[in-house]
């Protein structure tokens, strides 16, 4: 999250009395009741959850690969040489340590599997995870999500023929 962007502020709700405590409460300041490690485990399981779908919600539902392309990118300070976590025609995902600021503008380009020319697009930072977090459903790294901004017909094509396998990737 960037300076301009408030910090989100986790919260759980007591599972006995249901009313919202901080996800890392021992004790619930409502109705006193201690919380074991297994229930403060399920908890912060239950927050980081919540806060991976409200990323995935940012983006919609476009179809997405989880492959990892070769992407090159510019922070500013240098050029990146890195692999993205997932594509879709929306927009892709960049594992970082490191992830730009929500709202800036980067020029991206995407290494396309089997000798596809390169993609080439101008894209905006639209969220990000700065700590990896782990859920239910697996373990999310940290990095930013990116909007494509002019990406032409046939780029877009292109990156469905990707999606849907009819440009094998290996």
């Amino acid at each position: 999250m960037g300076d301009k962007e408030k910090k989100r502020k986790t919260v759980a709700g007591c599972p006995y009395c249901t009313k919202p405590i901080p996800s890392d409460a021992g004790q619930c300041p409502y109705c006193g009741v201690n919380f074991g490690s297994q229930t403060i485990r399920i908890l912060r399981s239950v927050v980081n959850q919540a806060l991976f779908d409200a990323d995935e919600d940012r983006r919609g539902v476009d179809d997405r690969i989880p492959k990892k392309f070769k992407v090159v990118y510019n922070s500013g300070n240098a050029l990146i040489h890195t692999f993205l976590g997932n594509i879709g025609v929306g927009g892709v995902f960049i594992p970082t340590e490191h992830p730009m600021d929500s709202g800036t503008r980067l020029h991206v380009k995407i290494n396309l599997p089997n000798g596809e020319k390169d993609l080439e697009v101008n894209c905006e930072v639209v969220w990000i995870r700065k700590q990896e977090i782990s859920t239910p459903l697996g373990k999310f790294p940290s990095g930013m999500g990116v909007k494509f901004l002019n990406l032409s017909p046939e780029d877009k094509r292109r990156i469905e023929g990707v999606i849907k396998g009819k440009i094998p990737y290996s």
